[in-house]
């Protein structure tokens, strides 16, 4: 039997220094973190979209690639909003994204 809060895909949470940036309609985002079919990210001083709402964007990556990802708004709180994705993040991605990430946090810490 699964856990209540046991999510279906490995989920990438990031450190503000490291954060990617999705870019919508010319107005930039903070991604705070994403799977395979999520993401969530930051509003600025941008009106908060209504959940159902469908969005499209480019999630462009520290290491250098930019994907373009559609979904639809799940929820908004506290100025960040939840996006379940319907052309997401390849699994490769994920796998890159955790690899940099490590690879990072190794170099900062000595």
């Amino acid at each position: 039997m699964p856990w209540p809060h046991e999510r279906e895909h490995y989920r990438v949470t990031y450190p503000s220094s490291l954060r990617p940036r999705l870019t919508i309609q010319g107005h930039s985002f903070d991604v705070l973190d994403l799977s395979e079919r999520g993401l969530r990210f930051r509003l600025g001083d941008v009106p908060a979209p209504a959940p159902g709402n469908d969005l499209e964007g480019t999630v462009r990556f520290r290491r250098g690639e930019a994907l373009t990802v559609r979904g639809t708004v799940l929820r908004v709180i506290d100025h960040d909003v939840s996006v379940r994705l319907e052309e997401g993040i390849p699994v490769r991605v994920i796998m890159e994204e955790q690899r940099f990430l490590l690879h990072r946090h190794r170099h900062l810490g000595t």
